[in-house]
């Protein structure tokens, strides 16, 4: 190596040492990028599970008082519109 190489191996060096240290620049803020993204999906998550945790209460709730309430209708549709089993209609268990 001749001494006129030093200065351009020196920035040739300088040069790739200056895009490295854009490169871990970039790198770092992609990685900042991915873990905030990461996080905001856990939080999402943890959020929708909630969700559906308080969902699926309501639904078990209504369904109770559901089950007595179309429980009611239903006899009354077995029966016919103003009519009932003690009025003298026949049952379809009777027939």
């Amino acid at each position: 190596m001749t001494p006129a190489m030093i200065p351009t191996y020196g920035r040739v060096l300088s040069a790739i040492e200056k895009a490295l240290r854009e490169l871990v620049a970039e790198y770092r803020g992609v990685r900042k990028s991915l873990r905030d993204l990461v996080e905001g999906q856990e939080r999402n998550t943890a959020q929708l599970e909630r969700i559906g945790a308080a969902m699926e209460q309501r639904w078990d709730s209504e369904g109770e008082s559901g089950k007595e309430e179309s429980g009611d209708d239903v006899e009354g549709s077995e029966d016919g519109p103003g009519e009932s089993q003690e009025g003298g209609t026949p049952s379809s268990a009777s027939c």
